[in-house]
């Protein structure tokens, strides 16, 4: 198991880092739904099926299986879909986000249905929402024809009203691993089309983690640089990614130890199919803190066990290497 309180953080940053976007901002975030869905398939989590309903279906049972919903349930009638969602994980995530006025969903089961549905040729308007005050979120879609999304696709026409909806933090809450592999492992090849823009982008998703961290957790960063990385890994550890995580510092090098790694079956599968983009929430967030310090990671370089794993992170000071929204529109666009 591992806490929403590492796992949101990861969902937070990737939703505000593609907010610049607009509605175009989602297809990015379902791309990360097609490695969620990659990733299932083959650890065996869940069945492909032809018959595109039951592979949504299977897909849903996982996420329900693993705690980040008590219960979906789907009623049909014509090309309406009315959708009910019982102790929603998401959910004060999605309040936090609407109330920085973002529309762009993050959720797992969400990017995960828009890359299964796109991939039939339909996709979902979203016509209504609402949420009650004990939690429970319901949504009215339209099915339609398309394979790229639109502003209403994105936008509900009539979106849910947080007014006076304070919803508990359920930071303290845990889901099961397989939720966070599969999220880590869509943050990893979700963007690396991009080519180079694409670690600038997850280093956007760092940046978010950090500020999530601050104003939903508390996390207070010391001004020295192992300070900052000794806070963020006891953080983290104590959420569940790993049994303990120890950082030592020397001038070019951050070196890490993590014991009973949690994200090493993403790792393994990562570094076999030679994917070079690191989406650990404490490599995500520990790159931040470092560009934040005026430094930047020039190198990455792990070693691995069968439950444990070793980090050299060399250090370089910060370049002028900057994240190029324009580029990656331009990307997007010949996509």
């Amino acid at each position: 198991m591992i806490q929403l309180a590492v796992l949101d953080p990861m969902l937070y940053g990737a939703a505000r880092a593609f907010d610049y976007l607009g509605f175009r901002g989602q297809e990015m975030l379902d791309r990360m739904g097609d490695g969620i869905v990659e990733y299932g398939l083959s650890q065996g989590y869940f069945e492909r099926s032809s018959d595109p309903h039951q592979f949504v279906s299977n897909t849903v049972k996982f996420f329900i299986e693993n705690g980040y919903a008590s219960n979906i349930r789907v009623d049909q009638s014509g090309d309406t879909l009315d959708i009910l969602m019982l102790n929603w994980r998401y959910l004060p995530l999605l309040e936090k986000l609407r109330n920085h006025n973002s529309y762009l969903l993050a959720c797992p089961i969400c990017v995960a249905y828009n890359a299964l549905r796109k991939s039939a040729g339909v996709i979902g308007e979203r016509i209504s929402e609402n949420v009650t005050s004990d939690g429970v979120y319901t949504l009215r879609m339209r099915v339609v024809p398309g394979a790229t999304n639109t502003e209403n696709t994105v936008i509900p026409r009539k979106p849910a009203d947080f007014t006076g909806t304070k919803l508990p933090s359920q930071l303290n809450e845990s889901v099961g691993l397989p939720v966070f592999e599969a999220v880590a492992y869509g943050l990893a090849c979700g963007f690396e089309y991009l080519g180079a823009q694409a670690q600038l982008i997850l280093d956007n998703v760092g940046r978010g983690m950090l500020e999530f961290m601050r104003e939903e957790s508390n996390m207070q960063l010391p001004d020295d640089l192992e300070g900052s990385l000794h806070t963020l890994s006891t953080f983290v550890a104590s959420g569940g990614l790993a049994d303990a995580i120890r950082v030592q510092l020397s001038p070019s090098q951050v070196n890490v130890d993590f014991k009973n790694y949690h994200y090493l079956p993403v790792l393994k599968k990562l570094l076999k199919e030679g994917r070079n983009l690191p989406s650990c929430p404490f490599t995500l967030a520990a790159r931040a803190v470092i560009r934040n310090k005026g430094l930047a990671v020039e190198d990455m370089e792990w070693q691995v066990s069968a439950e444990n794993a070793q980090l050299r992170m060399t250090t370089v000071n910060l370049v002028d290497q900057q994240f190029d929204e324009n580029k990656v529109s331009s990307i997007m666009d010949q996509a």
